[in-house]
């Protein structure tokens, strides 16, 4: 088994006196590479370093750590061990398994090259991963992207055995006596790949011997023509963050639309892969139309003014925050303070705790001359608010009901008859719109 050809086409080598990090799960295909990549490290002078992320989802983890240990530890390669509860993550970050998985071993894989300097990250995806990739991509109607499969190289992750078969993998696994574990959920055919793999590609190989170096050569051809489509549609967008023109995106080609949103939504590191052609649709739908929506992932979009934008729901939005007197607090970009009532002040009845958070769904203020309530909601759409800004508005609360918010004003039960014998409440903006102070 010779990489060298493929691992100098594209630039996968360190320099000399470089680091590489490979990732080594104990299966096969991580074993022959950290095998290989610690072989060709003796010859080529750069250090090779075993990073494996146990999560802990099988009974079997921790066995399948200690034998990646022993490897390394027989032949002096530096091992790092990360530990996750993925579960629990899956849960926090409102994402999937499979996608909170890959997101933490990625992650891991960056902090530890980040800790040695490593200029590379391997991993042991290798020629029928390709193709299965690709054929399940295309299963499920996958665009360019999910057809152009899995990239060689991405920043400083490569995949040096993409272009090997599992053949010459298993031959070099047994002539060099590795020792390696088998995955239980490998056999496991409830597992869409584990029944392509088990079941239907050797029917495929009975009609082309060569089908997965077939389906691996349409795919590159697919991956170059998607790149030159991503760099067009990118000459649409700004050159950074994740707002955009409604016309920009509107005027734009039919088919660079949904890869302008892609892209979009790329900016904003959160899983791309838990969105769909749907998403992408709901997305473009909303530039015309206005108005917010939910999206994976803890993302939302809002549409106001003829401009479009995304951002994480979670993103830079302050928590609930207890006001004392006298004792200013920063909220977001918000300077706020309790005070003694006077002419410029906000002033309210006293009595009940006082606290300031984001603006929550069931909010809702009886403003002085209205005929009852209305939710905030509408009151921040009436008043002109961008649904980008609202959970980044001050709403101040008694005893945990929404009393006033900024710029729409205060519930009338509330409010001090004068500015004697009442709280005040001043509130400066300390931050933009363009990050420049206000005060």
């Amino acid at each position: 088994m010779d990489l060298i050809p493929w691992m100098e086409q594209w630039d996968m080598l360190p320099e000399p006196g470089g680091a590489v990090v490979c990732a080594v799960s104990g299966g096969r295909d991580s074993m022959c590479l950290l095998h290989y990549l610690w072989t060709l490290s003796l010859q080529r002078d750069f250090r090779v370093a075993a990073a494996h992320l146990n999560h802990g989802m099988r009974p079997t983890a921790q066995r399948d750590e200690e034998l990646v240990r022993r490897f390394c530890q027989a032949r002096d390669i530096p091992f790092y061990v990360g530990y996750e509860k993925v579960y629990d993550r899956a849960r926090e970050w409102d994402l999937g398994v499979e996608e909170t998985g890959r997101r933490l071993r990625y992650d891991f894989l960056s902090a530890t090259a980040d800790a040695i300097g490593a200029s590379r990250i391997a991993t042991a995806h290798h020629l029928g991963d390709q193709a299965e990739t690709v054929l399940l991509n295309l299963l499920r109607g996958a665009g360019a992207e999910g057809l152009g499969g899995i990239p060689p190289v991405r920043g400083r992750l490569v995949r040096p055995l993409l272009s090997t078969p599992r053949s010459e993998i298993e031959a070099y696994v047994a002539e060099n006596g590795i020792a390696t574990v088998e995955d239980e959920t490998n056999t496991d055919l409830s597992y869409a790949r584990n029944r392509l793999r088990l079941v239907i590609w050797p029917e495929l190989e009975k009609i082309n011997g060569a089908a997965a170096e077939n389906v691996a050569r349409a795919a590159a051809i697919v991956r170059r023509e998607s790149v030159y489509l991503d760099e067009l549609a990118s000459s649409y967008l700004p050159a950074e963050g994740t707002v955009v023109g409604c016309n920009a995106l509107l005027n734009a080609p039919e088919v660079l639309r949904p890869r302008m949103l892609r892209l979009l939504i790329d900016r904003l590191d959160c899983g791309k892969k838990d969105f769909g052609r749907v998403h992408l649709a709901s997305l473009e739908r909303l530039a015309r139309t206005g108005g917010t929506l939910d999206l994976p992932a803890g993302v939302s979009a809002s549409c106001c003014r003829g401009v479009l934008a995304l951002r994480r729901a979670a993103e830079d939005v302050p928590g609930e925050i207890v006001l004392k007197k006298n004792c200013p607090v920063l909220w977001g970009d918000w300077e706020i303070c309790l005070c003694d009532g006077g002419a410029d002040t906000l002033n309210l009845r006293r009595g009940g705790a006082l606290t300031v958070r984001p603006w929550r769904s069931g909010d809702r203020l009886t403003l002085p001359g209205s005929r009852g309530a209305r939710s905030l909601k509408r009151l921040f759409a009436d008043a002109g608010v961008d649904p980008a800004r609202r959970d980044r508005t001050p709403v101040l609360c008694v005893d945990g009901e929404a009393a006033a918010a900024y710029g729409i004003g205060a519930d009338r039960k509330y409010l001090a008859e004068n500015d004697r014998d009442c709280f005040g409440i001043k509130w400066k903006k300390i931050k933009g719109e363009d990050g420049e102070n206000d005060a």
